[in-house]
């Protein structure tokens, strides 16, 4: 068991917790009350003990004030309090065990209780039961005995002077002098008198006079086999007895010096029971691993066999060792532990050989140990049964190296191993602790422990970011700190400098050490696997990214498709990749750079250029699905891979980015990057590719006028490529001349194709994407008839062989046009079907389009409240997702609304934010914003400002042309007019407003 937790130290410094009292005389006050918890002190004792009966003028005064300070300062200890003992008097209420003088008295007289309970002697009794609880007994006493003597320092009341304080000082010397002696004459009676043979030593220098300590190291000299020092130190005790007390050693030194001289017998040793204690050394600076310690904590107590596993320089030595030390109490029979050295230099040790060991460590003669392994075991497993013994296998190659050497019924095993073992867990019933990489606080913690804590709060950034360059693992936190603490003139920041200049396997080393490498711990995982499991870790270790898809690792194994998923089960199980996700793997990022050398070593040139054209291929082909997982890989790819010519295949699956208006600038630039090296290469496709992205890049960063400069190049590149090429040109041409508010040229380019995709049958994905926004183009003109059958043609590709992204763009678009012809309850029907198909994925750019329909049909049909609920939530969802560029649309969506429900300043102040948010808004949106102004000012009684922005947008509707709109426009701008005091106007406007919509009105009633 561990010592008490003090809180006020006598033993040394005055000290309540971890504060020192550094005033002698505050310090002073608390000793006189801590010396006798509990009881009264009157105010005169206490300012005699602490003025030395030499108080000034003011003491009373003086000494309230200390006792205020020192409550204070009790309030760090619970349940302790300073309080008044009648009217001149003082008491401290605090548990005795607290103070350490007290919890020294305590440990010792349960020691002294414990050791002086009646029993027969082991060596004397009949009864074995009974031998060993009376040897239980006497090391239960010889702990207490340890403990109390670790709570006692070198001196007492360390910084108090005076009269009281020397007096107490002496006694409390004498008290640990009797501790000291009653400590190291039970451990002479447990047989340990070699272990303390440097301590009494040192203690009979610095008590020259102490007889009973003299007679103590004369026992121990004489058990350790060295008679003539017995005999030296008799003769020096003798000489200065005489020399300074003038009298000669008492008469039990006088006999012991004659045993001594006739060897008597009596004099030898009791054989003390030995409980093998076979654990390395505790860790220094062990730091954090609180869940896994507490996982063993549990475990220990439910089953038999725990396997700690992990990769290589996590650290799981380290816990499984200082587990154990801290569960000695726990394992009377012994705590046992063995380096099978399964990932190690030289050979893995046999199960017969660590039988061996075990054995022999457990009492067997080495030749009473069966050569048959399964005789050996059987032997171990009969030895240990019943004895509570703790066996640590450490660093174990697999199952069955582990499987002989499980100890009997009623033993606790833990096996170590880069390996997840699962045929332990399978077939013996073992249960996992897996030991990761630290975490960020647990990481700093371990560097404070080597570097000292002041140096790491000083540069903690630098800190930081060096446990980020060790990838938080603990034996690459140790070699760094290890050099840093080597040279203590360099900063933190100086290494992780170097780390980052230079390549962090080399230097993530120690010289002259080879097991102390990151490198050398990943090579022998490395050199363990077979020879698939090592070629699919060196054609990862290819790869840019960071993470793989299962199905591309499928794509660039190189393996048959029924072999992968098992030589890819070996990698995980060596710790050397981890499954983070569903179907999803990633290497630590040291592991990582290790591959990549790896790679670079036994990969040809031509086979990692092979691979990297899988890669990209890979992502190419699926350009034109939904991104999801892949975006970030495919950025630092596109980020590694600047200079391959091909860097456009990689760089197009980013289209989905940009559609989702996320990481623009960004992407801008990749393309910019891969249009130069498709002109170099004069790769047609690429460069057509690319600049049809780059339209959209610049879309997206509300460039109208350079998106459709970018999309007519696009169109005069396509001209010698394949139809699929001239549709996605005439296509993306639409999107931005819809834009560009030209609704008539936006629609003959979609309708060319949407013609084009229907008439070679190739990519449904892009003919239901063109069609979606064909239906919008059309509906506004008021071509219903057109966009009906342009829906109906793309919904007979089959929806059961459409993919759910593709249903719900169709979906939407039934929505759009029945809310374009006025159907809003069949638009809402659609909306709820888009949203049974939404709940099973997220869809980026589509739930925007659906949430802003949601709004729209609403608002249309008069239900203004729910249409400012639907664009909220909306802006909430774009904030969510990160799709800043969405949220200045949607403000001034949200700003419709709010003309509608008559709240003119709000909605000037949302279309103010958007105007902000977004300064290069296309053409069509900003005629959009005019129609929307013209109705705040309206509001606001504003009438000759609203008759200006009425004007742009009856001016901009007619031009796309879009009808109702034109008709909403031309209504704002007659109520200017009427606001203006000119009805004739206002009629005429009105008017002109009931001609456009009636040819409109007649299309809805003819649909």
């Amino acid at each position: 068991m561990p010592p008490p937790l003090t809180r006020i130290r006598l033993l040394g410094p005055i000290t309540i917790g971890s504060t020192r009292l550094g005033a002698p005389k505050l310090a002073c006050v608390l000793a006189a009350l801590a010396v006798r918890p509990g009881t009264p002190v009157a105010q005169t004792e206490l300012i005699d003990r602490v003025w030395d009966g030499d108080p000034p003028d003011a003491v009373l005064n003086v000494l309230y004030s200390y006792v205020a300070r020192l409550r204070s300062a009790l309030k760090a200890v619970p349940g302790a309090a300073i309080r008044r003992a009648g009217s001149h008097g003082y008491v401290l209420d605090i548990e005795p065990g607290d103070i350490d003088l007290h919890a020294v008295r305590a440990l010792r007289d349960e020691a002294r209780t414990i050791a002086a309970r009646p029993d027969e002697t082991p060596e004397r009794t009949e009864h074995p039961e009974q031998a060993a609880e009376s040897a239980e007994r006497s090391d239960q006493a010889l702990e207490l005995w340890r403990q109390a003597c670790d709570l006692v320092g070198d001196d007492a009341l360390v910084g108090l002077s005076g009269r009281w304080a020397d007096e107490t000082r002496t006694a409390l010397a004498a008290e640990r002098l009797e501790l000291l002696t009653e400590r190291y004459a039970a451990e002479l009676d447990a047989g340990q008198h070699a272990a303390v043979l440097g301590d009494l030593a040192a203690l009979s220098d610095a008590e020259p006079l102490a007889e009973a300590v003299a007679e103590l190291l004369m026992l121990a000299y004489y058990r350790s086999g060295r008679p003539a020092d017995a005999l030296t130190r008799f003769e020096t005790i003798r000489v200065r007895l005489r020399d300074e007390l003038g009298a000669d050693p008492s008469q039990r030194l006088r006999d012991l010096h004659l045993q001594i001289l006739d060897q008597d017998p009596q004099l030898d040793a009791v054989e003390a029971p030995t409980t093998p204690i076979q654990l390395p050394s505790d860790i220094s600076g062990f730091t954090g691993r609180t869940a896994e310690l507490k996982a063993l904590d549990q475990l220990a107590e439910s089953v038999p066999l725990v396997a700690v596993v992990g990769p290589g320089g996590a650290g799981k030595t380290a816990l499984a060792v200082h587990w154990g030390h801290s569960m000695v109490d726990r394992f009377p029979g012994g705590l046992l532990s063995v380096n099978l050295r399964g990932f190690d230099e030289g050979d893995m040790v046999s199960p017969r050989e660590a039988l061996g060991r075990l054995l022999v460590a457990m009492n067997i003669p080495g030749e009473a140990v069966p050569e048959d392994v399964d005789a050996a075991a059987e032997l171990f497993r009969a030895t240990t049964a019943d004895r509570r013994v703790l066996v640590i296998l450490d660093n174990a190659r697999n199952a069955e190296q582990v499987r002989p050497l499980l100890p009997g019924v009623g033993c606790f095993t833990i096996v170590t191993s880069r390996d997840r073992l699962t045929g332990l867990i399978a077939l013996n019933d073992a249960r996992q602790v897996p030991v990761g990489t630290l975490g960020k606080v647990e990481a700093i913690e371990l560097l404070a422990r080597i570097l000292g804590a002041e140096r790491v709060e000083a540069e903690v950034q630098a800190a930081e970011r060096l446990a980020e360059l060790c990838g938080h693992l603990a034996l690459a936190l140790r070699i760094a700190a290890a050099h840093v603490a080597s040279e203590p003139h360099i900063r933190i920041a100086d290494y992780v400098a170097e780390l980052e200049r230079r390549d962090r396997l080399d230097v993530l080393a120690v010289d002259g050490d080879p097991a102390a490498t990151v490198t050398a711990n990943l090579e022998l995982s490395y050199r363990v696997l077979d020879d698939d499991t090592r070629d699919l870790f060196a054609r990862l270790g290819t790869l840019p990214g960071e993470d793989f898809s299962e199905e591309l690792i499928m794509s660039v194994a190189g393996l048959a498709e029924s072999d992968t998923p098992r030589v890819l089960r070996r990698l995980v199980a060596a710790h050397l990749i981890e499954q983070h996700r569903a179907r999803r793997y990633r290497m630590h990022d040291l592991v990582r750079l290790y591959a990549a050398r790896t790679s670079e070593q036994e990969l040809s040139n031509d086979e990692r250029a092979a691979l990297v054209e899988r890669f990209m291929e890979w992502h190419h082909d699926r350009a034109f699905e939904p991104i999801g997982e892949e975006e970030t890989n495919i950025f630092l790819a596109c980020e590694a891979l600047q200079d391959h010519p091909k860097l456009w295949r990689l760089v197009l699956p980013l289209r989905n980015t940009i559609n989702e208006w996320r990481s623009i600038s960004r992407v801008h630039r990749l393309i910019d990057v891969a249009i130069l090296r498709a002109e170099h290469s004069k790769d047609h496709l690429g460069l057509f590719r690319m600049t049809s992205m780059q339209a959209g890049a610049h879309r997206s960063h509300g460039d109208s006028a350079d998106a459709l400069e970018s999309s007519i190049r696009a169109l005069a590149l396509a001209d010698s490529l394949s139809d699929r090429e001239q549709a996605t040109a005439s296509g993306n041409l639409g999107i931005y001349l819809f834009d560009y508010a030209d609704f008539t040229g936006s629609a003959a380019s979609f309708i060319r194709a949407v013609d084009l995709l229907t008439a070679t049958g190739h990519n449904p994905a892009q003919l239901i994407f063109f069609t979606g926004n064909m239906i919008q183009v059309l509906a506004r003109l008021g071509r219903f008839d057109d966009a009906a059958a342009y829906l109906r043609s793309a919904w007979t590709l089959g929806e059961d062989g459409l993919t759910p992204d593709q249903r719900l763009r169709l979906t939407l678009s039934d929505a759009e046009f029945c809310l374009s012809t006025g159907e809003f309850n069949l638009a809402m029907d659609a909306i709820d079907a888009a949203d049974a198909i939404a709940r099973q994925d997220s869809y980026g750019q589509l739930d925007m389009w659906r949430q802003q329909l949601r709004a729209q049909i609403h608002l249309h049909a008069g239900r203004p409240e729910a249409a400012r609920a639907a664009f909220e939530e909306e802006l909430a969802l774009a904030r969510e997702r990160n799709m800043v560029s969405f949220e200045p649309e949607v403000l001034c969506d949200l700003a419709d609304v709010l003309v509608e429900l008559r709240e003119y300043s709000r909605a000037a102040e949302l279309v103010a934010e958007g105007h902000r948010r977004w300064p290069k808004m296309s053409q069509n949106f900003q005629v959009f914003l005019h129609l929307v102004l013209a109705g705040i000012h309206n509001g606001l009684g504003e009438h000759d400002a609203a008759l200006t922005q009425a004007k742009t947008a009856v001016d901009g509707f007619a031009a796309m042309p879009w009808p109702a709109r034109h008709e909403l426009a031309l209504l704002a701008l007659a109520d200017a007019h009427a606001g203006l005091g000119e009805p004739e106007a206002a009629a005429e406007h009105r008017a002109a407003a009931d001609r456009i919509a009636a040819p409109i009105n007649r299309a809805r009633r003819h649909r």
